[in-house]
């Protein structure tokens, strides 16, 4: 039998995991506090929303810039237009070309969720001290692969 408490492994992939885990689960605590309008909103789909131009992307740019096939981002973009943040519009110079857009609604999700997340980052940095804080930022940003857009 497992124990709850037996250790956990603290491979990369466990760590990041648990971070990322503890980071979303403050972003929902700090979406309440603030009583952020679109709180029921995944932080996956504010970073969605978040990488999208105001003017719009092409669905298959949009895909590599977030990291999915085409068809998933499609059916997750799906679910946010049904819900009013994004739209899809054709290409004026390729109807066959599927164009999103953030709407009004979108933006304005984008621009709440970027005040919960400066608050939960203030949050860490002081649970961390500034210096630990900012040194974790520089090393995921240098982590990243170069020219990665995300």
């Amino acid at each position: 039998m497992t124990l709850v408490k037996q250790v956990q492994p603290d491979h990369i992939f466990a760590l990041l995991g648990g971070l990322l885990d503890a980071l979303r689960s403050d972003f929902q605590q700090e979406a309440k506090v603030l009583r952020h309008p679109y709180r029921r909103l995944r932080t996956s789909q504010l970073r969605l929303l978040s990488l999208t131009p105001v003017d719009g992307m092409r669905l298959t740019d949009l895909a590599v810039r977030v990291g999915m096939t085409k068809q998933a981002l499609g059916e997750f973009a799906n679910v946010l237009e049904a819900d009013g943040f994004l739209e899809s519009v054709s290409d004026p110079t390729d109807r066959r070309v599927r164009i999103l857009r953030p709407t009004a609604k979108g933006r304005r999700a984008v621009e709440a969720g970027t005040q919960v997340i400066s608050a939960v980052e203030d949050r860490w940095r002081e649970r961390l001290g500034a210096e630990h804080w900012d040194r974790l930022r520089a090393l995921l940003a240098d982590a990243l692969p170069h020219g990665d857009p995300r």
